[in-house]
């Protein structure tokens, strides 16, 4: 599965390693609570590579990813990986609680409101 990207652009194979990675790491926190791997993924590509550079790690979460059986937001940024339960399914949160969750968590907005548009897309 190759996650969705905030704003698409090519990758070198370095920074595909990195998310794969960064995939294996959520994959690991959703497998040590007994849930289902997270089923949306988005990441910041600019986290990962800028100017030809590996971003090996960032300041902040650089992928989420959302499993919305439990309504859990997953997140890493690079080097650590966490889990962040929702009280309700990312697809009824408006921008009030968006924002309220991107403050709370330590999480860019924009990647949050990246995950949440993919949710509230068709076959989600």
């Amino acid at each position: 599965m190759k996650p969705h990207q905030l704003v698409e652009r090519e990758l070198s194979a370095k920074a595909e390693e990195l998310i794969e990675f960064d995939m294996d790491s959520i994959r690991q926190i959703a497998a040590s609570q007994h849930l289902h791997p997270p089923e949306v993924w988005i990441i910041h590509p600019d986290l990962y590579e800028k100017a030809g550079r590996i971003q090996r790690d960032s300041t902040s979460a650089r992928m989420l990813a959302y499993s919305p059986e439990r309504h859990i937001v997953f997140a890493t940024d690079g080097c650590n990986s966490c889990a962040h339960f929702l009280t309700s399914d990312l697809k009824s949160c408006d921008h009030d609680s968006l924002t309220a969750f991107a403050a709370k968590s330590d999480i860019q907005l924009e990647l949050v409101e990246g995950l949440a548009e993919i949710v509230k897309q068709p076959g989600y």
